[in-house]
């Protein structure tokens, strides 16, 4: 592990330079083709790394030191966010387009690990499938396209890791939580429509504006009342469409939001319920109503045996104090898909410091991490690739 850790800290300059280029020249989802293109670039200079373009404009790339012996696979993504940065000397260059969830720093500290592995192949035995996947911020996400192309069977894969940059732990930290640990998330859609009228007579026009406030605070009741208070359940509407004058009434209104859970006959369940109420509400405000549900993403799921697995190779790399075991965590991650095909193990990167930007949520226009935490997440990658190998080796 020490000499793991120390390649991957002699790296630090590399890694900060790729995740400041991939930050300046942040892509949407499913059209990362620069990305892939600077990526295939920077594999190129390993020759015994077979590298493919995947999934449309994500990597595949497979480093092997046996063939007969056992396969794991490491993720990252790629995409970026429609965020307008904050003036920083490494701001991103596409207006309107950020790395705000710190996918810039996976692909580079990916990237890094693959540089390691190749670097200290003598340690090792077996392969590794390098996952470099596209459009984990749309659904239904980058990892179905894989899934579907066979990654996951192409190689005797046993096992899959990934990492998130998180600013809630501080640099030097990581955290894992076996089992459920991220929601399942699914965009909901309603649509209330009635014949529109005269702002002056609203009692000529059924009121989908009216209608539209009651029904939100109607669903609340979901979390509140319907769900098991030990299911965790998050429903948000982040987009209300209605009008566009103030003296008319229109003739329809839409809201746009999340269901999140962690349940699946819940998942069901709330589903039903969400239909009934909006479909009783309209019926009482005399409105037509549709409602659509856009299946996203699943439970991500860590495989509790490889979690703690993976938390002692760990706590033997950074030392046990440097684990924190975490909550459940409400917001959802395409790297779910993974975790129901084969045993995964989702891990969060501590990437706060002392800085305000660094403490910074996701998915704002602040956001920024602490670079020290590139060569840590470097070390952890290549650790736990080493590690389960050594390990399937001894379990067959």
């Amino acid at each position: 592990m020490e000499v793991l850790w120390e390649s991957a800290q002699a790296l630090t300059p590399q890694l900060i330079a790729w995740r400041r280029h991939l930050h300046r020249h942040p892509e949407p989802s499913f059209a990362e083709q620069a990305t892939q293109q600077f990526i295939l670039k920077e594999l190129g200079h390993l020759p015994e790394i077979a590298r493919r373009p995947a999934g449309g404009t994500g990597i595949i790339a497979d480093l092997s030191t046996d063939p007969k012996g056992p396969w794991i696979a490491l993720r990252a993504d790629m995409d970026a966010l429609p965020i307008q940065e904050v003036e920083r000397a490494y701001a991103s260059e596409r207006p309107g387009w950020m790395h705000a969830c710190g996918h810039d720093a996976h692909t580079a500290m990916l990237l890094g690990a693959a540089f390691v592995l190749w670097e200290n192949r003598a340690l090792w035995r077996g392969g590794i499938r390098f996952i470099f996947q596209p459009g984990e911020e749309k659904s239904p996400g980058g990892a179905t396209l894989l899934i579907q192309e066979g990654i996951l069977e192409e190689k005797p894969i046993r096992a899959i890791w990934a990492q998130h940059v998180t600013p809630q732990l501080p640099v030097g930290k990581v955290g894992l939580r076996p089992g459920p640990f991220m929601a399942a998330s699914d965009e909901v859609q309603v649509l209330l429509r009635g014949p529109g009228g005269h702002a002056a007579y609203p009692h000529l026009t059924p009121d989908p504006v009216t209608a539209a406030a009651y029904l939100l605070t109607q669903l609340q009741a979901l979390s509140s009342r319907w769900a098991d208070p030990r299911a965790p359940t998050v429903l948000t509407f982040g987009h209300i469409n209605g009008g566009r004058a103030p003296n008319i009434i229109p003739e329809q209104v839409t809201l746009v939001g999340t269901l999140r859970t962690f349940d699946e006959s819940w998942r069901s369940q709330a589903k039903a319920l969400i239909t009934r109420t909006t479909e009783g509400i309209a019926a009482t405000w005399q409105l037509e109503a549709a409602v659509e549900f856009r299946p996203g993403y699943p439970v991500l799921i860590n495989d509790p045996e490889l979690t703690a697995l993976t938390h002692t190779w760990l706590s033997q790399l950074l030392g046990p104090a440097h684990i924190e075991a975490l909550p459940l965590w409400m917001s959802s991650e395409d790297f779910a898909f993974y975790s129901h095909r084969i045993p995964a193990c989702f891990i969060r990167l501590g990437t706060a410091g002392n800085l305000p930007e660094t403490q910074q949520p996701v998915h704002t226009s602040r956001f920024d991490i602490d670079e020290r935490a590139l060569p840590i997440g470097t070390a952890v990658l290549a650790t736990i690739a080493v590690e389960a190998l050594r390990y399937f080796q001894r379990h067959p």
